[in-house]
């Protein structure tokens, strides 16, 4: 039995889709991001409760243009929490990737990075 193939590290995402897409992340991120951590090549996301609806849609989408990467969404402790993890061979891809869900401020994603975003 062969392993799967891994899924290309490429969002299938039209240029018409992807500006919408990624100003509905930013929004999300800039009403309700709290905090975030990187280790290794996963992004470690907490949001505001008030965030669950939108942020469970948007990772559906994620989930449907950009297969290459993991989705993990829970609930604990008052918090909402997200991790997406890429492919290690792609690090570079996918921390480019990653940015689009970081406040403004921080487009440069650096290891073990957090926020100071509203606590």
């Amino acid at each position: 039995m062969h392993a799967a193939e891994p899924a290309p590290v490429a969002c299938t995402l039209g240029p018409s889709e992807m500006g919408p897409r990624l100003a509905r992340i930013r929004q999300l991120t800039q009403a309700h991001l709290r905090s975030h951590e990187l280790r290794g090549s996963t992004l470690n996301l907490v949001y505001d409760p008030a965030a669950t609806v939108e942020l469970a849609e948007i990772v559906e989408l994620e989930r449907s243009c950009c297969a290459f990467l993991e989705f993990r969404m829970w609930t604990e402790a008052g918090v909402v929490r997200l991790d997406i993890t890429g492919p290690a061979q792609a690090v570079a891809s996918t921390r480019w990737l990653f940015s689009q869900f970081l406040p403004d401020a921080e487009t440069e994603v650096t290891s073990a990075s957090s926020c100071g975003c509203k606590r």
